[in-house]
């Protein structure tokens, strides 16, 4: 597994199962919880090019941000790569019976990369395409 992958990782696995229904108030205990441990690691080099730049909990308007710097330009990208990491994104986040429940549930998650130009792109878990377990 990629070092980039694991604060994603993290917030997929530390999340308890839900027992029975989603509850919004217990979701947002759990990932603000989540989202201060794995805050503590912000700022440090996930691998060559990517550091990690933290998670942002906004449990009033239900979203949750994982942030990236990327030292790289965006046009030094490999062809398709918004398309497969915004794929990956949508996996990541409506395979996970919690996380579907807390989108569906209207909670947004997003992913903002920050490049070395400044320039971001931002990439939100969207479920309607994706088949639920």
């Amino acid at each position: 597994m990629r070092a980039s992958a694991i604060p994603i990782v993290m917030l997929v696995t530390f999340v308890p199962a839900p027992v029975l229904s989603f509850n919004q108030d217990e979701f947002c205990s759990a990932i603000t919880d989540i989202a201060t441990r794995l805050n503590a690691r912000k700022g440090k080099w996930l691998d060559r090019s990517t550091r990690y730049e933290g998670v942002v909990v906004d449990c009033e308007a239900k979203t949750l941000e994982v942030k990236r710097f990327l030292n790289a330009d965006p046009d030094s990208m490999r062809a398709g790569w918004k398309t497969r990491k915004a794929r990956a994104w949508d996996r990541d986040f409506c395979s996970d019976q919690l996380w579907r429940k807390a989108i569906d549930a209207g909670w947004t998650i997003i992913w903002t990369v920050t490049f070395r130009s400044e320039d971001q792109l931002s990439f939100m878990a969207e479920c309607e395409e994706v088949a639920t377990e």
